[in-house]
């Protein structure tokens, strides 16, 4: 005699696992964006010591930006 599939308990564990991956993906977003925040400030630390050490003001870089790059 053929088996019979035990489709609700097959489904239920399915969506079980889709829950569980689904809150681990949320985690991860929120590890992420906190790790690209992190980057951008340490990015943005290391220019505006860079132009600090060089005696450039900000605005000063920004015009020279803008100026290449258009506004």
């Amino acid at each position: 005699m053929a088996r019979v599939a035990d489709y609700d308990k097959k489904i239920g564990t399915i969506k079980e696992k889709i829950e569980k991956y689904t809150e681990q993906l949320k985690t991860l977003k929120v590890e992420l964006a906190k790790l690209e925040e992190a980057k951008t400030k340490s990015d943005f630390k290391v220019l505006n010591e860079y132009l600090a050490g060089k005696g450039i003001a900000p605005e000063e870089a920004l015009g020279k930006l803008r100026e290449a790059y258009g506004e």
